[in-house]
């Protein structure tokens, strides 16, 4: 009976040291997702049960680099890692490359999907035209994502001003911090307006060959723009315009009825009474505008309005 507990031990301790030592084997490359990585992401394990198998996988080794990037673990970071979760090292055949390389998984996240989901946003939160134009006004970046399975959500537009809209938009994948990103939206509306048929240069006198009407998108209904080309025909612009432009009413002036150095007849209204002498101009002057002219005979100098091509005024009180 003795000898038969003997044998059994014997064979028992000969099976322990025939049983091969779990081992841990370390990849030369892996590819991880996720903010941290760990031993799972970077290895794989035999001669362990499920359980172990569990732990050992969970063992976070550190923080991954940005998506595309990567980092260099050593077997003795493993190792150090495996003491610090209850392991002895020791007790596994760790078998590691010359190098160990974690990179970050990367994905092209197109800017464009965030655009179309602010508009979509807005189109639902806002009563625009059927007409309406919606475009981006500002450029946007693509961004570097960990994973392709994106959530992309639109909070509630902001109005900037009539036709400028902003829209929060915020990009979650897992594996990193959500994005949070502004989208500038420009609302624009097919309108029929005047136009510059041809460039037109600052204090050139508009004829009816140097504008047309165009239908384009405009970004409001301003009442500064124009429709009749009665309304610019014999003006004088005030800036340039480009050929394609619209022409706004502000932009264009009265063309001057009188001219610098011109002789004018002066009328001096005082008290119901009129006295007419004569003046030159100093300065140009369209109807109804206060022009600097001297008087002939005293050589003063005074403002006046301009009433006709050939006539200013000055009222004394």
């Amino acid at each position: 009976m003795k000898l038969s507990v003997l044998t059994i031990m014997a064979v028992m301790a000969a099976c322990a040291w025939c049983a091969p030592q779990p081992r841990i084997e370390l990849r030369d490359l892996s590819i991880v997702k996720n903010a941290q990585f760990t031993l799972g992401d970077v290895a794989t394990f035999t001669g362990v049960d499920a359980q172990t198998q569990a732990r050992l996988a969970g063992i976070v080794l550190g923080t991954s680099p940005l998506p595309g990037l990567e980092r260099v673990v050593t077997s003795e970071q493993v190792a150090t890692r495996l003491r610090q979760h209850g392991f002895r090292p020791e007790a596994f055949d760790i078998v590691a490359p010359q190098k160990i390389v974690v990179r970050r998984a990367i994905h092209l996240f197109r800017a464009q999907r965030a655009v179309e989901v602010a508009i979509q946003k807005l189109l639902e939160a806002t009563s625009l035209p059927d007409d309406a134009q919606v475009v981006c006004d500002t450029p946007l970046r693509d961004l570097s994502l960990p994973t392709d399975d994106v959530q992309v959500t639109a909070g509630e537009p902001r109005a900037l001003g009539t036709s400028l809209y902003v829209v929060p938009v915020q990009i979650a994948c897992e594996g990193t911090p959500p994005v949070a990103i502004s989208v500038r939206l420009r609302v624009s509306q097919w309108r029929e307006v005047l136009v510059a048929r041809r460039a037109i240069r600052t204090g050139e006198a508009i004829d009816a060959d140097a504008v047309e009407i165009q239908r384009i998108a405009i970004d409001t209904d301003s009442p500064d723009l124009l429709t009749d080309p009665a309304e610019v025909i014999g003006k004088i612009a005030r800036r340039p315009f480009t050929a394609g432009q619209p022409l706004k009413r502000s932009a264009v002036d009265e063309p001057a009825i009188v001219r610098r150095g011109q002789n004018v007849k002066l009328l001096v209204r005082l008290d119901g009474a009129v006295v007419e002498t004569g003046a030159v101009a100093l300065q140009d002057g369209k109807a109804g505008a206060r022009i600097r002219v001297q008087v002939a005979d005293t050589r003063k100098t005074v403002l006046a309005t301009v009433t006709d091509a050939e006539t200013v005024t000055v009222d004394v009180h």
